[in-house]
């Protein structure tokens, strides 16, 4: 009976001393600019609501912020698209996953000089990102315009300069960092700029010439641990993406984000 009974205190303190599938802090990694903002002012009253604290790591790129995951050192992150974050996968085999989709914002095309689409120029120059999503995105855009046509057989998300089959206006296409694609449009033509960047430098939507249509691949996503999927604190992201209050906050305060 003793034995028993010691059996039983003893199974009780390995209980309270295992991991737990609660969580009081949920601590998500992002980049700096409009989806911190979002986390903020969207994802994070949602959270406080269910009782949970939120807290935000801010990252310069988009490698890290996977690396911690997958490490443990946060515990989500949104800071990619579903395509980034299959690519990813694909290349470093990391145990993250795809938990929601998140409201998400495309490319734009930008002008200091020029004020609609039949304004552009035999021979314009336009920049466009120089990472390999980036510019396979911005070439899909532009055709998506008509300014040009992309080899039928290149990757949806892989193709480069050299897979361009038609260039009726001779375009100069020019890659640059995407860091450098706002002051770009000093000396070029055109630019094909992410949104969140005109957003994060205060610029307007309004602006573009054309924007961007978003497709599935290109929705950004809340990255969690596999492991972690099914836990409370995902299931409770999860709910908070899909809240009426976030969908509240998105609607007054991110007007031009795709749904």
């Amino acid at each position: 009976m003793k034995a028993f009974s010691l059996l039983m205190i003893l199974g009780l303190f390995l209980t309270a001393c295992s991991p737990s599938d609660s969580k009081e802090t949920i601590t998500f990694g992002t980049t700096a600019g409009i989806y911190a903002k979002v986390i903020d002012q969207a994802l994070k009253p949602a959270l406080e609501k269910q009782g949970y604290s939120v807290e935000v790591k801010t990252y310069v790129d988009l490698i890290e912020p996977n690396q911690d995951l997958a490490d443990g050192e946060i515990d989500a992150n949104l800071s990619q698209q579903k395509i980034s974050l299959t690519q990813f996968n694909e290349q470093f085999n990391l145990p993250i996953t795809a938990l929601t989709e998140v409201p998400s914002v495309g490319l734009g095309l930008y002008s200091n000089s020029l004020t609609s689409m039949d304004d552009i120029p035999n021979g314009a120059w336009i920049t466009i990102p120089n990472d390999d999503l980036g510019t396979a995105r911005a070439l899909r855009f532009l055709e998506q315009q008509g300014l040009l046509s992309l080899d039928a057989e290149a990757s949806a998300y892989g193709v480069t300069e050299k897979q361009i089959d038609s260039n009726p206006k001779d375009l100069t296409i020019q890659p640059v960092l995407t860091a450098q694609l706002i002051a770009s449009m000093a000396s070029g033509d055109l630019a094909v700029i992410p949104d969140n960047f005109i957003m994060a430098n205060e610029m307007e939507l309004t602006e573009a010439l054309a924007h961007e249509e978003i497709s599935e691949e290109l929705q950004y996503i809340v990255a969690v641990r596999e492991e972690d999927q099914d836990k409370d604190f995902a299931q409770a992201i999860k709910k908070a993406a899909a809240s009426e209050s976030f969908k509240q906050v998105i609607e007054e305060k991110f007007q031009s984000f795709g749904k």
